[in-house]
């Protein structure tokens, strides 16, 4: 799905020197071209980015899950595209649980960008159980 305003406030960031680090974005469905950094459309897959980035910023998807699990520090924007929204239900169903950086307004990037900058990666709470023990407590009872 495209997400041009995402694109344009992280190009503004860069123009104006508070993304001092060199960019690499992914641009998928948008129309809009950066004037800063490397750009493509897709690739198999982002693991190699995200190892040697020092802050992703992203959508509301499945990638969050993907920073979470690297321990890599982000910021991330529901695109408000998304079928019934589910990406803001996503993040806020996260937030409940793991204290990231999140809104529902790419012009709330720059202030997310720096405390999160502060703050470093992503904690999850060693209280939350894990899904693979969810997942076997789950069998263990149905086969009782």
């Amino acid at each position: 799905m495209p997400f041009d305003e995402l694109l344009e406030e992280v190009d503004r960031l860069a123009e104006s020197g508070v993304l001092a680090q060199p960019l690499v974005t992914q641009y998928g469905q948008s129309s809009y071209r950066m004037r800063h950094g490397e750009q493509f459309a897709g690739r198999p897959g982002l693991q190699d980015l995200i190892d040697r980035s020092s802050l992703v910023i992203t959508h509301g998807g499945s990638t969050v899950i993907q920073l979470l699990l690297s321990n890599k520090p982000f910021v991330a924007f529901p695109n408000p595209r998304g079928a019934g929204d589910h990406q803001t239900a996503f993040l806020r169903q996260v937030s409940s649980v793991v204290n990231i950086s999140w809104s529902q307004s790419v012009c709330d990037l720059e202030g997310l960008y720096k405390n999160r900058l502060r703050m470093g990666a992503s904690l999850v709470d060693n209280n939350i159980p894990k899904a693979s023990v969810l997942i076997d407590e789950f069998v263990r009872m149905k086969l009782q």
